[in-house]
């Protein structure tokens, strides 16, 4: 909550400062980077996060994390200039954020040999949550003093207090082991792994993440700013960012929950589908207060289905261990680049002359969510086909006087499904079973 949750209200101090010109000649870019290095740049440093934990005690690592978000929000609070304000709030917060919340993504799963999404999902709850907590205190000081000085430094404070009392109670459940390779060495061998990079279904899965967070980071940082451009007042469009927030923080469990019953491949699918398509059908035509707050609500219970099942995916092609913390360095490595930028295109698209200055962000998002569960598509036939063929060995590993007539149909069912050819691969990718 108080390290990625943070970002969820960088768009009210993102509309201040493209409303105001409180550092000169800052551009909008300027002001966008900022919110995508919190998100982007953390998000590519968690391997190293995890690599340090590896070396020293996790509460050192994440102590030395939250020093870092502490000096980061109130130093940025006096920043003077906007290179001052990016290397502040934008590149040393991110690597706080990086050491506090990356080592959770080893802790939460360790805990659960079931249910992993459903624990991952209340984990990733928080970010949500810091959005309930923080955005209408952050709206307010930033209209009452027409400065975002004392809202940094409240979030500073509040975050500092609260890590540091995660840290204290938060618990491993076994000692992390410890790697006598070099610190270097031992980072650049996860991010070299090109065995793992390159199998088909773990390529799928680390593509379609860097699709989704192109449309997540649009999305989340372009809110609060439509609100005020279909003329509603700043106090309105806080109020639609905090509606999206408690959807995220409601949504993040129950997504968990949903993949675990239907399966993680057909529950993200799904859901970037909807999400894309909703963007296109829907987002475009929102005029009113009441019709934002509603698709507030939606969005941000569907928006976070990255966070919630792009580990699971990982751990479906490579299983567990030193292959898992590979995996999962690719993939935040290559998931963090676009959403560094992702509102510098999002601002880039932006057309304030026309009626519809938002129109190209929204298609774009709806497109980039519908091609990313369509990249999906591969990894459901992989898994499908993995399931199949073994329901198929437990099968024939019967005897053949002792099969029943259901287990020769089947037989004869899964001998259709895994037949070779793009025949068989479209039967497999839209077999409809949990997947």
């Amino acid at each position: 909550m108080c390290s990625w949750g943070t970002n969820t209200v960088y768009g009210v101090f993102l509309d201040y400062y493209v409303r105001t010109s409180r550092f000169p000649g800052a551009t909008m870019e300027d002001y966008a980077l900022i919110g995508g290095l919190c998100i982007g740049l953390s998000f590519m440093l968690i391997s190293v996060a995890n690599t340090l934990i590896r070396r020293f005690h996790y509460r050192i690592v994440m102590a030395f994390g939250a020093c870092l978000v502490i000096i980061g929000f109130c130093t940025a609070s006096v920043a003077k200039t906007i290179t001052q304000l990016i290397m502040l709030q934008g590149f040393l917060l991110s690597i706080g954020f990086a050491l506090t919340s990356g080592p959770t993504f080893v802790m939460i799963p360790s805990w659960f040999l079931k249910k992993r999404s459903v624990a991952q999902g209340i984990g990733a709850a928080g970010v949500g949550l810091a959005g309930v907590v923080f955005s209408k205190p952050v709206q307010h000081m930033i209209q009452e003093d027409d400065s975002p000085v004392w809202a940094l430094r409240m979030l500073g404070i509040t975050c500092g207090v609260v890590l540091f009392i995660s840290i204290i109670l938060v618990r491993t459940r076994r000692p992390l082991q410890v790697k006598s390779d070099s610190l270097l060495k031992t980072i650049w061998h996860n991010f070299t792994r090109w065995d793992i990079l390159f199998r088909m279904p773990m390529f799928c899965v680390i593509f379609w993440n860097f699709l989704f967070s192109l449309s997540f980071s649009i999305l989340l940082f372009s809110f609060s700013s439509y609100s005020t451009a279909i003329g509603l007042t700043t106090s309105q469009g806080a109020m639609a960012t905090l509606v999206e927030s408690i959807a995220q923080t409601v949504g993040r469990p129950i997504l968990g929950l949903l993949s675990d019953r239907f399966g993680r491949a057909n529950t993200t699918i799904f859901v970037c589908t909807l999400l894309g398509i909703l963007s296109m059908v829907w987002w475009i035509f929102v005029k009113s207060y009441p019709n934002l707050i509603i698709f507030g609500f939606v969005a941000g219970f569907l928006m976070g289905i990255n966070w919630v099942n792009f580990s699971p995916l990982s751990a479906d092609v490579v299983g567990g261990g030193d292959d898992l913390l590979a995996a999962i360095s690719l993939l935040t490595f290559f998931g963090g680049m676009p959403q560094i930028v992702a509102e510098i295109i999002g601002l880039k698209l932006k057309r304030p002359e026309m009626s519809q200055p938002f129109l190209y962000c929204q298609i774009f998002v709806g497109v980039a969510s519908i091609i990313s569960a369509m990249v999906l598509l591969p990894f459901r036939c992989w898994k499908i086909s993995k399931i199949l063929r073994a329901r198929q060995a437990a099968i024939l590993a019967v005897d053949p006087l002792k099969r029943t007539e259901k287990d020769r149909i089947r037989l004869d069912r899964y001998h259709v499904l895994l037949k070779p050819g793009l025949s068989g691969k479209l039967m497999r990718t839209f077999y409809p079973i949990k997947a």
